[in-house]
């Protein structure tokens, strides 16, 4: 029905330990579908180097970490990589896939 309204209340996501597990394998499961072979390891090792800066609390980089073992450990689905054209272009437009 389109005329109901829906209100939410208004909450960080990053309050909870779900968050920050299902953020990390999300991010492996993307790396590994998308991207291709010789990109994922150079990926994972930023995203995991960013997110070591990033998150101060002890309990939640033990949970984010977590996470990435449970994407690495596999479930990401079928492997389609994007061409190196594609990565070129991405690269080209200020979006390189590394990041």
């Amino acid at each position: 029905m389109p005329d109901i309204v829906v209100h939410h209340p208004a909450t960080n996501p990053a309050r909870h330990d779900t968050f920050y597990r299902l953020d990390a394998r999300n991010r492996v499961w993307v790396a590994r579908r998308n991207l291709p072979r010789l990109l994922v390891p150079v990926n994972l090792a930023t995203w995991r180097l960013i997110t070591l800066w990033r998150i101060r609390d002890r309990k939640a980089l033990r949970v984010t970490l977590a996470g990435f073992r449970e994407g690495l450990s596999g479930g990401q689905g079928r492997r389609r990589p994007m061409s190196w054209r594609t990565v070129l272009r991405l690269t080209t437009a200020g979006r390189p896939p590394i990041f």
